[in-house]
């Protein structure tokens, strides 16, 4: 069964070593994400001021699986009444469209979507 990672752990994975070995454990077979959570990640720890980022997504994008986020998926976002930011109502689509029901995630707001479950890391 796969499961989405959500921004917060790539991002967290740079400080906390906990999380940095759950990255490291990665596998495309088990863990995906999104170009969009790639890109909220990417833009957190570049204010963080983090160097190398060029590595970092490389060798974590050897280890996962990335969907890209489709029109589809937008107009569905947009369209759902969901109480989620717009990008986290994209995770869903995305999520959903591959037939993934656990994000990855230490955003609780997920919590309030009954149809997919939260795993903390």
């Amino acid at each position: 069964m796969t499961k989405f990672v959500d921004a917060n752990i790539i991002i967290d994975s740079w400080s906390d070593p906990a999380v940095k070995k759950l990255v490291s454990e990665f596998n495309k077979e088990e863990y995906a994400t999104s170009v969009l959570a790639l890109a909220e990640a990417y833009h957190k720890l570049q204010k963080k001021g983090i160097e190398n980022l060029f590595e970092l997504f490389r060798e974590l994008l050897a280890n996962i699986t990335v969907y890209d986020v489709s029109i589809g998926d937008f107009f569905n976002a947009i369209k759902s009444n969901a109480p989620l930011s717009i990008n986290d109502k994209l995770h869903i689509e995305v999520m959903k469209r591959h037939d993934i029901s656990t994000i990855i995630s230490f955003d609780k707001d997920f919590d309030k979507v009954k149809t997919i479950t939260r795993e903390a890391a």
